[in-house]
């Protein structure tokens, strides 16, 4: 006869030393328990878990999955609330567990469930969940009482800085108060998080896996005042009903002041995250809060910026975030990818050199073009017809400026006809390719001829007339190219379509870079002896100009010289005509 095939599950409800001991020996009953009846056992799941709710109990939803297949038939548990504390939880496991036709048995009462027993058990569910609701009760009371006496504080293996003796007294750690004292210095001083983090890490700083500190734990050790001597208790509390740790709301706070070493005056403290305020209210727009006797009390939500989340890395696949910086004609306002903010340039010849730059990590970084917020809101309203009507002060722009944009852009379209034309005439290109980019640029320079006439009829700021606009549902950005997705605001036709657009808004000149670099391989794909002189020609571009391309693609490999065959040719490299977007 073939043996029936168990598993075990057992639970304590904390990770303390005496309930690491009980579980231990749970787990050996559990399998003297298999053994005697003559199963075999197949698998274990054990965990230290509360049995209140199945959130977080990585044991329990494993065995709840594995409910579903065929590798056991039996489970078996000391007791009922060793499986859950949880009435709803418990009705859920029996029905899934009957039926997948497998059994549970209770080594404590030497039985198995059945369905006669759903009604008592089903009373010992909710007796348990009441026992686990008055127990969560009494021990947030217990957390309450011992936090207003301010006897004993509680510190993770995150905090740094401080350190507790083994007789429970706190001291400072000298070499890590070093670094927290220069994180609120360089606050104060105007220094941003990233910036800290990196010139922390130049000066021998780093976390306890030796790598470099991140800017949210640089973040959270400005904002938290146990560093000027305070300590908060009481923010957050353990809700029975809704399974979930709740903020408290800050009349119920804790607080004990002088309760542990200071490591920074309390002025120092206020300077930093004065600092730390003002640098996020002048990026976001916030304004700055006082109450009635003038204090600071911090600043007020404003609106984000409306492409905000919507612009994508091509590359990698991060957001970009919007950044500004100042130069002599007044603020530049920039797109950048987050992964490039956080990690700098992934390709070494893409870097530049920095003092305050940290040693990068060559597995992280991207190599995406920057966005000039100028150019990228009139691609915008020339490619989709998007207003950028938008409240923010930083988004509407002189009409003189814009005007002077459209012109420069209507000028560089025509230029591009242009050359189009010369290449149809010296054969570069067949009249069938010639049609069709010569009718995409024409409805190019009419859209900004559009644009520039209702510039001209209508003041800055206004709407222009009552024509739908479609809905930017994001943008993906490449070095040579944008993927704009867009929605119709039709009622009668909604549609959602994705316009892929030339890369013009970036704030060097990368994609014109790599576009050249392109059109030498095919010249040198299409004719391996084509001259530099030549390729220069055709491309419209100097001859010094071409050298210097063709340096670079021999510097990347993707090109060389070669004279074996009797004959000097360029050899281009097959994957060099692959280049990423």
């Amino acid at each position: 006869m073939e043996k029936l095939r168990a598993v075990i599950y057992n639970r304590c409800s904390t990770e303390e030393e005496r309930q690491k001991d009980a579980l231990m020996k749970q787990v050996q009953e559990s399998r003297n328990c298999v053994r005697e009846q003559g199963w075999e056992l197949t698998d274990t799941y054990v965990e230290a878990k509360s049995g209140t709710t199945v959130k977080g109990r990585s044991e329990y939803n494993r065995l709840y999955q594995d409910l579903e297949g065929g590798r056991f038939d039996i489970i078996v548990i000391k007791s009922q609330d060793r499986l859950m504390r949880n009435t709803k939880d418990w009705y859920l496991f029996l029905d899934r567990m009957q039926r997948n036709g497998k059994k549970l048995y209770m080594y404590l009462e030497k039985k198995f469930y059945t369905p006669d027993d759903a009604l008592v058990t089903g009373i010992k569910a909710i007796l348990a969940e009441e026992y686990s609701r008055e127990l969560s009760k009494k021990i947030n009371n217990a957390h309450r009482n011992r936090q207003r006496e301010g006897k004993s504080f509680a510190f993770t293996n995150q905090m740094y800085g401080l350190k507790r003796l083994p007789g429970g007294r706190i001291v400072v750690h000298e070499r890590e108060a070093e670094m927290i004292r220069m994180i609120f210095r360089l606050s104060a001083d105007g220094y941003g998080t990233h910036t800290s983090a990196e010139i922390l890490y130049q000066n021998g700083y780093a976390n306890r896996n030796g790598k470099m500190i991140s800017p949210s734990v640089v973040r959270n050790i400005i904002r938290n005042p146990v560093y000027m001597g305070t300590v908060v208790q009481n923010k957050r509390h353990y809700e029975f009903e809704s399974k979930q740790t709740v903020k408290n709301p800050e009349s119920e706070w804790i607080v004990h002041e002088g309760a542990v070493p200071a490591i920074v005056d309390g002025r120092l403290f206020e300077a930093a995250n004065r600092a730390l305020d003002g640098r996020k209210r002048k990026n976001t727009g916030k304004q700055e809060n006082r109450n009635h006797e003038g204090q600071y009390i911090g600043y007020s939500d404003a609106r984000r910026h409306f492409l905000s989340g919507k612009i994508i890395c091509g590359l990698c696949g991060e957001p970009f975030y919007r950044t500004v910086r100042r130069n002599k004609s007044g603020q530049v306002a920039e797109w950048k990818c987050s992964n490039y903010l956080h990690h700098g340039r992934k390709t070494d010849s893409l870097r530049r050199d920095k003092v305050r730059k940290a040693i990068r990590d060559n597995s992280a970084g991207c190599d995406n073009i920057h966005l000039d917020e100028k150019k990228l809101l009139l691609c915008l309203e020339q490619e989709c017809g998007q207003k950028m009507h938008k409240p923010a002060p930083q988004n509407i722009q002189n009409k003189r400026e814009r005007q002077k944009m459209l012109d420069g852009n209507l000028r560089q379209a025509e230029c591009r006809q242009n050359l189009l034309l010369e290449k149809l005439l010296d054969g570069v290109i067949d009249d069938r390719v010639y049609q069709q980019k010569n009718k995409e640029l024409q409805e190019k320079i009419e859209r900004i001829k559009d644009q520039a006439a209702r510039l001209g009829q209508e003041a800055m700021g206004q709407a222009q007339g009552d024509a739908a606009i479609p809905d930017i549902i994001n943008i993906t950005v490449y070095p040579a190219r944008m993927d704009i997705c867009v929605k119709s605001p039709s009622m009668q036709n909604p549609s959602i379509q994705t316009l892929a657009v030339a890369q013009n808004c970036s704030t060097s000149f990368y994609p014109m870079i790599e576009a050249q670099k392109k059109q030498i391989l095919a010249l040198m794909q299409e004719n391996p002896g084509i001259t530099a002189k030549e390729t220069a020609e055709k491309i419209g571009i100097t001859l010094s100009m071409a050298h210097r391309r063709i340096r670079e693609l021999k510097a990347e490999g993707k090109l060389y010289y070669s004279r074996a065959i009797g004959r000097r040719e360029w050899i281009v490299v097959k994957t060099a005509l692959d280049f990423s977007d």
